[in-house]
């Protein structure tokens, strides 16, 4: 129904499209120059084919010096709303200077085709013989004028002038809406309070969604192992002894034993978009989160560990609304063993020759090779317990011939620096 509020003109100036708003009130000097701007500007053709300059005239009617009518016509216009093609012309009428209102009169249309498309599109607001705008400010008006034209009347809203029958629906119309327009705020209002009092608490991950909390968990463990393993996208960048450097070394093994605490805590820095009227801020979301890892037991004092690997918990919906989460892992035990040795297997069972492991790894390398084939072998091993997730790998060169440690100690080593 804005449509019957506002009579736009779209003004091409300076390579630019303009929107002008006609008004009521506004002044007939401002109404002629727009009127006559926008017929000369017209040239082309629009997306129907017609032609934007061919098809428009204009004209002003003064009397005793001042402008009483500015006159835009159409021919052959195609009129969207409708969905025909008509001839119409617009009079802004004029009085004591200024716009009292518009008429609009149609050579092929008739006031039956006009009085149907207003219904069907603006019936809601009918009363009596005005179809309303939304807000009752303006309305429009169809009749047979003295010149025999289908015509629409488009006026400001004076509610005195109309029949108290009209204004006792238009008072009550209003203020339903008026109560509804309240309701309606009142309820976002309600409801922004209600998201500011939800958001603007941290809630306990492992309270509010356990599933996510043990998934995050197991990510975390997972991470952990990666950094570890040789198969690992941080191997190279880690502080964990290679291969080489344990057969160079005296003791041919590496243990890494530590306990942790892990406390994780998300801050929302977003930012909402702002409309200042003619430009919009955007706005961004920006969750950043926070650590503090403490070293329960062990001798990772900086807590290097975790300072190489990339923790991310999630945010939670509570009631619908994305809200900031905090989370501690207690107790995250990691136990890494990493070594090089000499073992010989017979039978299913295996018996370390030379720089054996510690007891404990032992246990499970022999699980781990009883399976092999019998013989001597040169044997590359990584364990790991990372709070209960559990890796064993390990990689064995046969020796074919009999030797001696000496000739299988210089192996390990060659087999080492190619590593």
């Amino acid at each position: 129904m804005n449509r019957l509020l506002f009579l736009t003109v779209l003004v091409l100036g300076f390579g630019q499209l303009k929107s002008q708003t006609i008004e009521i009130g506004q002044d007939a000097k401002e109404i002629k120059q727009l009127i006559q701007w926008s017929t000369q500007q017209r040239t082309g053709f629009d997306s129907y084919g017609n032609s934007k300059g061919n098809n428009v005239t204009w004209d002003v009617k003064y009397n005793n010096g001042l402008i009483t009518d500015v006159i835009q016509c159409y021919s052959n216009q195609y009129l969207i709303d409708f969905r025909v093609s008509a001839s119409f012309c617009k009079h802004y009428i004029m009085e004591y200077g200024q716009l009292a209102y518009v008429l609009t009169q149609y050579e092929d249309v008739s006031t039956e085709q006009l009085t149907e498309f207003y219904e069907n599109n603006y019936g809601e607001y009918k009363s009596g013989k005005f179809y309303f705008s939304d807000d009752y400010k303006h309305y429009s008006k169809i009749y047979l004028a003295n010149n025999g034209y289908a015509t629409v009347e488009w006026r400001k809203t004076e509610p005195d002038e109309l029949p108290a029958d009209i204004q006792t629906k238009i008072s009550n119309k209003l203020k339903a809406e008026q109560d509804a327009e309240e309701k309606r705020i009142k309820e976002e209002e309600e409801r922004k309070q209600k998201e500011r009092e939800i958001k603007s608490k941290t809630y306990d991950l492992k309270e509010n969604n356990i599933s996510l909390y043990n998934q995050t968990f197991s990510e975390i463990k997972s991470d952990i192992a990666d950094y570890f393993q040789k198969s690992s996208s941080y191997y190279h960048s880690s502080n964990i002894p290679s291969y080489t450097d344990l057969a160079n070394g005296n003791e041919k093994k590496y243990r890494f034993t530590n306990t942790y605490t892990a406390y994780y805590k998300l801050e929302d820095h977003s930012r909402e978009s702002v409309d200042y009227g003619s430009v919009i801020d955007a706005g961004s979301y920006d969750v950043r989160q926070n650590k503090e890892i403490k070293l329960v037991s062990g001798t990772d004092n900086s807590c290097s560990l975790f300072n190489s690997i990339s923790v991310k918990i999630p945010t939670i919906k509570i009631q619908g609304y994305e809200v900031m989460t905090e989370a501690t892992f207690p107790n995250i035990k990691v136990d890494y063993a990493k070594g090089v040795t000499i073992v010989k297997i017979k039978s299913g069972e295996v018996e370390f020759k030379s720089f054996p492991p510690d007891e404990d790894i032992q246990i499970k390398l022999k699980e781990k090779l009883k399976s092999e084939p019998n013989g001597k072998y040169i044997v590359q091993y990584e364990v790991g317990n990372i709070a209960g997730k559990e890796f064993v790998n390990t990689e064995l060169e046969k020796k074919t011939t009999k030797v001696g440690s000496g000739w299988l100690l210089l192996g390990l080593l060659l087999l080492g620096l190619l590593l």
